[in-house]
């Protein structure tokens, strides 16, 4: 019996000790890990846009079941897809069938939760296909690192527990990679990453851009076939898989989204015109509020690496630089079918990863688009920067190991990689509850420095679960003040999102008043990118604050009774 048992114990370690286990294990510890966190995690005021469409799709899919000829009229379409058409479906009906597993079946998380488990479960996704992506070419220590160091980071953290297109977008743009990546050789897999680059149009706006990398990425092996002469231009053989990004990526957008089946061209110019001429959200940074015109170039770089934790920033500027040699070995390789033996699938894969990076954070760096949100509109930036950085925690490895007994290795690998992920970890445990958005690295010297240097404190107007609850303390038993709330100075946004708490149970009814006259409690959010800040700061501060949320000394939030 306990030979048998051994056995067994042996086949399970070996299992998850290959790529597609280890890949498995990642899914299901970082799924447990958001469901975990979930609860405690505040609300954005994208939350409630996002998880009351993904109710509405996902009833009409029933419907489209049982009742085919009344879901599929046009009234019906357009009553279901009304809400937050302006963005593609595919994340929305992801929340909407978690939501309705979770809580509509099985009662586990509250309405709001269960929308944001489905978000959860594509964050899961991405961490597995990381794995996958980078076991082969790079090692099980970089494959195994990525997650690991992406679980480290606290605004992304929380981006993969609220009901937000941002880290669906993140999943759907490191799927297309692996894919595209996988397609070399093969033609299944040039099939599959066109169809799953349609499901990424469905994701979000930005997506679409996953394909330009892809195809430098594909020139840059093939440069030399290029040729322009007399007769014209000649060109290198396009990779089956772009062909089928191009052929089934347009077809699938459409097709999988009712909102488009009537009216299509108006409805899609009317989706290309609500993204080209967003409305415009405000950004605090380098000490000015910035609407229009928009931020500077460098607002989103410097965003983008002050939220990492120092060691992902330095293991990512190792790993970062390696892929760049390795992209110059592939130009300098280049022949005119993209054969490139002499280069290694390793280098291969660093050339296309730090493609990607690069084009995630630089198409709302360098182009004439809104720069708001901190880090949200090129959060695919953050797997892929995580990838690089594991890379480079391998390249320490390596170098270490001639240092040490070769016995040592494991010990060596384990011991680099806690140390890399303990001070995100650390920052996400001060920052859970929704403060997550307020986290900052060295590198700007953390929230404190942030604010020094004029950088936004927090955005998305996060309504988290702790101010709630103070408030719905101050409003029970018999006293009747306390009872009506104002909130400054985006009192309209807490309105939508208190909502929910009340709904989910979280807290009693909180009485939210428009007329700040008539509220017992103001509320001062320490948002500086609204231009009446500092003087609703100063007249507020005369009153006695009651209730305040401070982190690292910066206010967050300061309740006041009058």
């Amino acid at each position: 019996m306990s030979a048998a048992w051994l056995e067994r114990a042996r086949a399970a370690v070996a299992a998850l000790s290959s790529r597609r286990g280890a890949a498995a294990l990642v899914f299901v510890a970082t799924l447990a890990l958001h469901l975990a966190l979930l609860p405690a995690q505040g609300l954005t005021d994208d939350d409630d846009f996002y998880a009351p469409a993904a109710t509405s799709y996902v009833r009409w899919l029933g419907e489209a079941l049982t009742s085919p000829a009344t879901a599929l009229s046009t009234a019906r379409i357009d009553a279901a897809f009304t809400p937050n058409h302006e963005h593609p479906p595919a994340a929305k009906v992801v929340m909407g069938l978690s939501q309705a597993l979770l809580h509509d079946g099985l009662g586990l998380l509250g309405a709001l939760d269960g929308a944001r488990a489905g978000v959860s479960l594509l964050a899961a996704l991405l961490a597995a296909v990381l794995v996958l992506l980078l076991w082969e070419p790079l090692g099980p220590l970089t494959a195994l690192a990525a997650p690991a160091l992406l679980l480290s980071l606290p605004r992304f953290l929380f981006h993969s527990e609220v009901a937000t297109l941002d880290v669906p977008v993140a999943c759907a743009v490191v799927v297309v990679t692996a894919a595209f990546f996988w397609a070399e050789g093969s033609r299944r897999w040039a099939l599959a990453c066109g169809l799953l680059f349609g499901l990424a149009l469905l994701v979000k706006v930005n997506a679409p851009f996953a394909a330009l990398p892809c195809a430098l990425w594909a020139l840059a092996g093939r440069w030399r076939g290029v040729r322009i002469g007399k007769d014209g231009v000649s060109l290198p053989p396009v990779p089956r898989a772009l062909v089928a990004m191009a052929l089934f990526g347009p077809l699938l957008f459409v097709a999988l989204w009712p909102w488009l089946w009537h009216d299509t061209f108006a409805r899609l110019g009317a989706y290309l015109a609500f993204h080209l001429r967003h409305y415009p959200i405000l950004l605090f940074y380098d000490g000015e509020i910035w609407e229009q015109p928009f931020a500077p170039w460098h607002a989103p770089l410097v965003l983008g690496l002050g939220v990492l934790p120092a060691p992902v920033l330095v293991l990512g500027l190792l790993g970062a630089g390696r892929a760049g040699r390795a992209l110059w070995r592939l130009v300098r390789a280049a022949d005119e079918r993209g054969v490139v033996p002499s280069v290694s699938a390793a280098d291969r894969l660093r050339a296309l990863v730090v493609l990607q990076a690069v084009f995630a954070i630089g198409i709302v760096a360098f182009l004439d688009v809104p720069k708001y949100g901190g880090e949200k509109l090129f959060l695919p930036f953050f797997p892929l920067w995580c990838a690089l950085a594991a890379d480079g925690l391998a390249l320490v490895a390596d170098a270490a190991k001639a240092l040490l007994p070769r016995a040592l290795a494991p010990v060596l690998a384990a011991t680099l990689l806690l140390a890399a992920v303990v001070p995100g970890a650390l920052g996400s445990a001060k920052h859970l509850g929704g403060y997550a958005l307020s986290y900052y690295g060295e590198l700007v010297g953390g929230l404190r420095g942030a604010v020094a240097r004029g950088y936004e404190r927090s955005y998305y107007d996060v309504a988290d679960k702790e101010l709630a609850r103070l408030l719905d303390q101050l409003g029970s038993g018999t006293v009747a003040r306390g009872r009506r709330v104002h909130v400054e100075p985006n009192h309209k946004e807490y309105v939508r999102t208190f909502r929910w708490l009340e709904k989910d149970g979280v807290v009693g009814h909180i009485e939210l008043v428009s007329d700040r006259a008539r509220a017992d409690v103001l509320v001062l959010t320490h948002e500086r990118r609204w231009q009446r800040y500092p003087a609703l700061k100063a007249e507020l501060e005369r009153l006695t604050p009651i209730g305040e949320r401070r982190i690292d000394g910066v206010p967050l939030w300061t309740v006041y009774r009058r």
